[in-house]
């Protein structure tokens, strides 16, 4: 039995596969989906907008849409889904693959479903990728979703 998933979420479009994915899975064993983001402390991708020089440019930036949160993102497609048995949460952490193998063993996870982001050649070789490493260190099965 498949009780409970995990769908790490990082806002890119593998992760909100993998999310339809394990939602697919979870609905035939009645699952509960714990969607987890991991949030990166400095991570400079992400850096907050600068400030406005003048009073037209604030009301301007106040206009434009916010950019969704990866949990934003998660929580739509779960909506569009109708998915109701799903929690959503967010760590911060510096190593995400840690993070995401602790969530695991201390939930008692049944599955994680995860998707592939390719790093590049170098990065990958430097670093490893967030989904080799869960899937060779949790004891439970793992889909990589591309």
């Amino acid at each position: 039995m498949l009780k409970k998933i995990l769908v790490p979420v990082d806002g890119s479009p593998t992760a909100l596969n993998a999310l339809n994915l394990a939602m697919a899975i979870g609905a035939k064993f009645d699952s509960e989906i714990i969607a987890l983001h991991i949030n990166i402390p400095y991570d400079y991708t992400k850096l907050p907008p600068r400030k406005p020089k003048t009073e037209a440019e604030a009301e301007e930036m106040a206009r434009k849409p916010k950019n969704p949160t990866p949990l934003d993102a998660a929580q739509k497609v779960a909506a569009v889904a109708g998915y109701g048995k799903i929690v959503f949460r967010q760590m911060v952490d510096t190593n995400p693959a840690d993070k995401i193998v602790e969530a695991v063993e201390q939930s008692d996870i049944d599955m994680v479903v995860m998707g592939n982001r390719g790093m590049g050649v170098w990065a990958g070789l430097l670093m490893g990728s967030v989904s080799a490493k869960v899937s060779q260190t949790v004891e439970c099965p793992v889909i990589i979703v591309k």
